[in-house]
């Protein structure tokens, strides 16, 4: 495209016959340049605006890829989230799932553990009171036969050889306590044994009788009323030694009497 400074600036040859008028053709190009320039002016400037629309156009096509990416990179991570929330929603699941299938398994094992505990409980507690109740039972039927029980009267003793015994067994513990030593001094009953009617002193008359000879007083005060003579033990005889007491011929009562 030709400036308007070019179209100024042509100049045409000159023609020997048949040329222009040169006066007219340069008014002609004047009003034809001046014409020009403002159409080149306006022209510059509506590419210069055109440029700046198509460098918007090109930024908002740029921005609309960016845009789009941008949205397709969210709903790509989006998606992506969503999954990985979907996997991890499905893991918790199955982990508590199992973690509480565990943990029911668990106590229906402690549960089994504690009903076998219990019924061993149960069991001997079942045992301990059959046991106390047997036993309880054997206790009653034992009370029971105490009360059936009759006891058997003692057989009646014998007074006499009842009475014998008793005379012999003292006469026995009186010869340990009275008879003396032969170191020691002949020794005489005691006052409670000298006394009038005393067994001692009747039984001792009898045997001083009985071995001298001699009768016996008729009455057992008179007997007791001498003192019994004090015999004098042989030093090779053992102060130990019993007295064998005839008692065949003893007779004893409230009222007895020495024959």
């Amino acid at each position: 495209m030709l400036t308007p400074q070019e179209v100024s600036e042509h100049a045409f040859a000159k023609a020997g016959f048949g040329g222009y008028n040169m006066a007219m053709v340069d008014e002609f190009l004047d009003q034809l340049t001046e014409d020009y320039t403002t159409l080149y002016k306006e022209n510059a400037v509506l590419k210069s605006k055109m440029k700046v629309l198509v460098d918007k156009v090109e930024e908002y096509r740029s921005t609309e890829e960016a845009m789009r990416k941008t949205l397709l990179t969210a709903q790509r991570m989006a998606d992506e989230l969503v999954k990985e929330a979907q996997e991890s929603k499905a893991a918790i699941v199955r982990q508590a799932e199992e973690e509480a299938k565990a943990r029911v398994q668990g106590l229906r094992r402690e549960v089994e553990a504690e009903q076998l505990r219990l019924t061993a409980a149960q069991n001997a507690t079942t045992a301990y009171v059959a046991k106390l109740k047997e036993l309880y039972q054997h206790e009653l039927n034992y009370l029971g036969s105490l009360g059936k029980l009759s006891p058997e009267p003692p057989a009646p003793a014998d007074p006499v050889e009842t009475a014998a015994e008793e005379i012999q067994a003292n006469m026995d513990r009186i010869v340990q306590e009275e008879v003396p030593t032969p170191a020691e001094s002949e020794g005489a009953p005691s006052q409670e044994d000298q006394r009038p009617g005393g067994l001692y002193s009747d039984l001792t008359a009898s045997l001083l009788n009985r071995e001298e000879g001699k009768t016996e007083p008729e009455h057992p005060a008179a007997a007791a009323a001498e003192p019994p003579k004090s015999r004098t033990v042989p030093e090779d005889e053992e102060p130990t030694k019993r007295l064998s007491i005839d008692l065949e011929h003893l007779q004893f009562g409230k009222d007895y009497q020495i024959k």
